[in-house]
């Protein structure tokens, strides 16, 4: 399985440019980070229907991993991530909201752990401040997931902490991790790259660099 990465700038949030840009790499799945088509939404604000991006990525013939602000209702919006494969989709929505970041007040949490079924197997997600939560990978432990997704828009000055969680959570749930991590200032906070691969020891199999856009590919 052909994996991509794509760590972005989170101030461009047109991610069919970033889609586009890799198809030619003839991928199996491409993920992108938290929040990629709108970046953080500290005060609220529009955000694209839902269904217009799902319809948006149906030219695509790999599997895409992508965060979304999802709205469910006029006034629920969840901070979400799907998995998109061949016009099918499936959503997990963040459990543990950031406070500092305003997230409690524009976001509504979700209850149920992700855990995404794909031809490639069993899939978990969790999405940044869910890192902070050993309890929540314990459980996809137990549901013998064989990868772990942990999209983020994590601040650079946190940036060791992160590094440190997603070796840690590679070895607690015993399955590959990806860390899909922003960069760029959004003019609230600093993000500080790093996206990861790591295997199921706690290996670092690839990784990007604090500050550069960068496209990590690997096979797993």
């Amino acid at each position: 399985m052909k994996l991509v990465v794509i760590q972005k700038n989170t101030n461009n949030t047109n991610y069919l440019e970033y889609l586009d840009n890799v198809s030619d790499r003839n991928p199996d799945i491409v993920c992108l980070g938290e929040l990629a088509t709108s970046g953080c939404l500290y005060n609220g604000g529009e955000v694209i229907p839902f269904d217009d991006i799902l319809d948006s990525l149906k030219k695509f013939n790999f599997d895409i991993c992508l965060g979304v602000p999802r709205k469910i209702e006029s006034n629920v919006l969840k901070n979400s991530y799907i998995y998109y494969s061949k016009g099918k989709y499936q959503v997990y929505d963040k459990i543990n909201l950031f406070e500092p970041m305003n997230e409690t007040t524009v976001y509504q949490p979700g209850k149920e752990i992700g855990v995404f079924e794909t031809t490639f197997g069993r899939i978990g997600v969790a999405i940044c401040y869910d890192i902070r939560f050993p309890e929540l990978f314990e459980k996809l432990k137990h549901e013998s997931v064989k990868m772990t997704l942990i999209p983020a828009a994590f601040p650079r000055i946190r940036i060791r902490i992160w590094r440190q969680l997603l070796i840690e959570r590679a070895k607690k749930t015993g399955s590959t991790v990806i860390g899909i991590n922003a960069v760029g200032d959004d003019g609230s906070y600093e993000f500080g790259g790093s996206s990861m691969v790591v295997s199921a020891q706690g290996e670092i199999i690839a990784q990007a660099d604090e500050i550069n856009e960068s496209i990590i590919e690997v096979e797993l």
